[in-house]
């Protein structure tokens, strides 16, 4: 039998660098409406539902025929976010739950499919995430950008913003990977997650991923060459205004 799959977008209004950051216009259209838009394009997705505690986000998601559920403003991260939502979803059980960055708005639904698809082809994995080539050198030492090492197998062996693997050979060839917006878990997983103590190197690094290293669960990173970048700073948004221009 297959798995049936939630996708859950976790999307609230308060934003420390930029106010009201999922609102902002990029093209004549709010930055979540894009992250919406594209996410409606995954096939694996059973059910999309927007998670919010802001009415302005819900608005330009109903806008869009996407069911919203309204969350509290006090959770400390979007995985939270995605936890609380999907208990009080009523579509179905979920097996398993695609968290989907709002912010996010330039990758193809495709790494979203992949990710779902490494858990429905592997019952003992129990989470995955999705990584990006890195093509410009400024985004390897930037602290916004979330590096991602990985075993033979595409296992990951850790999250840092920090530049990784140190260039101690120049001429070994390495292709450097980051983190982006999706992150698929068994929804079983999923509850277990929010209920682990957050670990020291999570709070050193500030990367929720390493909560699950650091307790010794595999994770399968999903690569690819999707020309993403997250809107984190106001620089950023600006680069992502001009992706999406040259795009449309």
């Amino acid at each position: 039998m297959s798995s049936k799959v939630l996708g859950v977008i976790p999307a609230r209004l308060a934003s420390s660098r930029i106010p009201e950051k999922m609102l902002k216009d990029i093209c004549g259209k709010p930055l979540i409406q894009w992250t919406i838009e594209r996410t409606k394009k995954a096939r694996s997705l059973d059910a999309l539902v927007v998670s919010t505690d802001s009415d302005k986000i819900a608005d330009v998601a109903r806008s869009l025929d996407v069911p919203v559920i309204m969350t509290p403003a006090e959770l400390p991260t979007g995985t939270d976010r995605v936890a609380a939502t999907v208990k009080l979803f009523k579509g179905f059980e979920p097996d398993i739950v695609a968290n989907i960055w709002g912010d996010e708005p330039l990758y193809p639904a495709d790494a979203i499919d992949a990710c779902v698809g490494a858990l429905s082809s592997d019952e003992s994995l129990q989470v995955s995430c999705a990584a990006d080539r890195i093509d410009d050198e400024k985004m390897l030492s930037a602290p916004s950008i979330v590096k991602v090492l990985t075993d033979l197998d595409g296992n990951a062996l850790s999250f840092t913003r920090s530049l990784v693997p140190f260039p101690y050979n120049t001429k070994a060839p390495y292709t450097n990977y980051h983190v982006i917006g999706i992150m698929a878990m068994r929804r079983a997983f999923l509850e277990k997650f929010i209920a682990m103590p957050q670990t020291p190197i999570e709070l050193r690094e500030g990367v929720e991923q390493m909560r699950i290293l650091e307790n010794g669960v595999r994770l399968r990173v999903v690569k690819g060459d999707f020309k993403n970048l997250g809107v984190n700073t106001l620089d950023e948004l600006e680069e992502v205004r001009k992706i999406m221009t040259a795009r449309v």
